[in-house]
């Protein structure tokens, strides 16, 4: 089964504190929508803007409502914080997880290897997020082989415009229980077709229902369709995302009547981005 899942927003109220009360409204609006799973405390959801305690709190909420919808975004620097961040989490019940590469020092490829094998120790499945762009490093595909092979890893989320590297990706899921999942949404009509196993999208956040009607419209065969409906994603994202990313998001949020509160500073919201936003959200009623 494709999967669409949702790279959500972490609410905060009008003081800056989290907001589980808006988190739930989001989860309940996007789940009645047709997502299938949550990539909760990632780029979108803010991560490195985050306490400990407060990571902890978003996992916990996030564990309750979703179970095992909900894949929980470790994202420390150091193997030792992963591991105990990680072994927290997975205390509470969470049954997948998820972590970026360390970004400011760049480790060996077998730092690399060992950071993800230890998180893999704690007993569920380990995901990679492979945004370079953000890292400053790709994830390469023989290392992502043999931590496939050896059961370190089982899955990647792999934010880039390189379809040519993509389906590389995709060759592991013929030997290794593995699943690859596009995080640009640009691009996920021809990462469904080049064999992708769904997609991580920002957009899902507050158009779901788009996000939706491409995977269907590619399920019953209708290309035209669903490339129709991957155009409309294209300007959703495209009106969203920038500077300040996720503020845009949040934006949209609101004007789709779920307030999930404003960005961490130093991000800012942009007037004019907000102007755009509204414009397009229009454009496609909603």
């Amino acid at each position: 089964m494709k999967q669409i899942i949702v790279a959500n927003v972490t609410p905060f109220d009008e003081k800056g504190n989290l907001d589980l009360e808006g988190l739930k409204t989001l989860y309940n609006f996007d789940l009645s929508r047709g997502v299938t799973g949550f990539w909760v405390m990632g780029t979108t959801g803010e991560c490195k803007m985050l306490t400990t305690t407060e990571k902890l709190t978003v996992a916990k909420t996030s564990i309750e409502i979703l179970g095992e919808k909900a894949i929980i975004g470790i994202n420390e620097e150091s193997t030792d914080n992963s591991v105990k961040l990680a072994r927290e989490i997975v205390d509470m019940g969470a049954s997948k997880i998820f972590s970026l590469p360390p970004i400011y020092h760049k480790p060996s490829e077998l730092g690399l290897f060992k950071f993800f094998e230890s998180l893999s120790k704690i007993g569920v499945p380990v995901y990679v997020y492979n945004i370079p762009s953000y890292v400053g490093y790709n994830i390469d595909l023989n290392l992502t082989r043999r931590m496939a092979e050896e059961g370190i890893i089982q899955g990647m989320k792999y934010t880039t415009n390189d379809l040519v590297s993509f389906h590389e990706y995709t060759g592991l899921k013929q030997d290794h229980r593995f699943e690859i999942f596009m995080g640009t949404e640009h691009l996920i009509l021809p990462s469904l077709m080049y064999g992708g196993d769904g997609v991580v999208t920002a957009v899902a956040n507050f158009a779901p229902e788009f996000v939706r009607n491409i995977f269907t419209f590619f399920e019953e065969g209708n290309l035209q369709k669903a490339m129709e409906e991957q155009h409309k994603v294209i300007r959703l994202a495209s009106a969203v995302s920038g500077e300040d990313y996720p503020a845009g998001v949040k934006i949209a949020l609101r004007y789709r009547g779920l307030y999930v509160g404003r960005v961490r500073e130093p991000l800012q919201e942009d007037i004019n981005r907000e102007g755009t936003i509204y414009a397009t959200l229009k454009e496609f009623g909603l």
